[in-house]
């Protein structure tokens, strides 16, 4: 028989007791725990780099499609375009470079040419509507009566806000400290500041392809070249005007300008100031072009030291002495005596001859 006291001393194996899985980790929780490692923020940033360089090539090719269409809008009104193929910007944004720009003006509108530097045409990835189209340093303006005016710009910069939905294009263009550097007779002009901003006015019942835009011009300080200045006031202080670009076309199926003429656009003047002392003058007026490019319009002119400034245009050889007094005569009646001796008259302007009230004072043709 088997004796129990020879059996070794065993003692039941207790079961250990399995610990409770703890609770799985929030899946946002587990993402954050992955990239705050060192390999996760580096795929991390790697993902934002490769969308951003997307978002700017992708950028840059509305960039180059818009600069094509700008250009073929000035092609289809008679301009000369040429200019090198652009190249890319590369400042962590969209943009292009664009080389030797040269735009002919067709002959009914005098045959400038303008021989651009460079210029830098960008926006932002993430602001695509909003263009930056830079114009500083040196470019060319050919003229007939003059020549070749090489023109040094200091600052200059477009600012476009493109049109979405019920959002309105609006333009910003503002020049600082240009001056020539040749020709000779050019010597001394100077523009310390000019600003030009336009916005287009969209109302419920306009249609979106016939529109208005309302613009405020505004340049100080304007020295005169030489040549000019040995007879007249060497420096326009300020020349501002506001008013309303009437007749713009947004369609695709017309250039910007043959738009504007085909439907009879006009500049209305609803505030203009000239300083120019002793010349000032408030200016009111509705402006627009024949069929051959010449300025037409009439409006009313509020004017101090008119006379004086006849005086000054005439010994320029810029008047007509005969015309220079049969206008101090006629119009010498309409001078409102007092402190400051004042004019109001309405004037035209009628395809190159201007006229104060019924005084011929200058026929360009002539």
């Amino acid at each position: 028989m088997l004796d129990p006291s020879k059996l070794p001393h065993l003692q039941p194996q207790t079961q250990k007791k399995q610990e409770d899985d703890t609770p799985e980790e929030p899946l946002t929780r587990q993402i954050i725990s992955a990239f705050s490692s060192k390999k996760g923020l580096f795929y991390l940033c790697c993902a934002f780099a490769l969308i951003y360089i997307t978002l700017c090539v992708q950028g840059e090719h509305l960039l180059r499609q818009g600069l094509y269409n700008a250009l073929k809008d000035l092609g289809q009104d008679g301009f000369g375009i040429s200019y090198q193929a652009p190249s890319s910007y590369l400042a962590l944004k969209s943009g292009l470079n664009v080389d030797d720009l040269v735009i002919t003006a067709p002959e009914t509108m005098g045959s400038w040419v303008l021989k651009a530097g460079r210029v830098t045409i960008s926006s932002t990835p993430f602001t695509p509507r909003d263009v930056t189209i830079k114009v500083n340093g040196t470019h060319s303006l050919t003229t007939k009566t003059i020549g070749d005016i090489r023109l040094i710009v200091g600052h200059g910069d477009i600012k476009l806000r493109l049109p979405y939905k019920k959002e309105p294009l609006s333009v910003v263009l503002n020049l600082k400290q240009l001056q020539t550097a040749a020709p000779k007779s050019m010597e001394g002009f100077f523009i310390s500041d000019l600003t030009l901003t336009a916005e287009q006015v969209i109302e419920a019942s306009e249609k979106q392809d016939n529109s208005s835009m309302r613009f405020d011009f505004r340049s100080d300080n304007v020295h005169l070249p030489a040549y000019m200045s040995r007879h007249l006031p060497p420096i326009l202080q300020t020349a501002e005007f506001k008013g309303l670009l009437s007749g713009v076309v947004f369609n695709d199926a017309k250039s910007f300008l043959t738009g504007w003429l085909n439907s009879s656009g006009t500049v209305e003047i609803e505030k203009g100031d000239l300083l120019w002392p002793p010349f000032g003058a408030s200016i009111t007026g509705t402006f627009g072009l024949n069929d051959s490019f010449e300025l037409i319009g009439a409006g009313i002119i509020n004017a101090q030291g008119f006379f004086p400034l006849l005086d000054m245009l005439q010994n320029g050889d810029y008047l007509r002495s005969s015309r220079v007094s049969v206008a101090k005569v006629v119009l010498g009646k309409q001078i409102k005596t007092g402190k400051d001796d004042v004019l109001t008259s309405p004037f035209s302007v009628q395809a190159g001859k201007i006229y104060i009230g019924q005084v011929l004072l200058h026929d360009s043709k002539e």
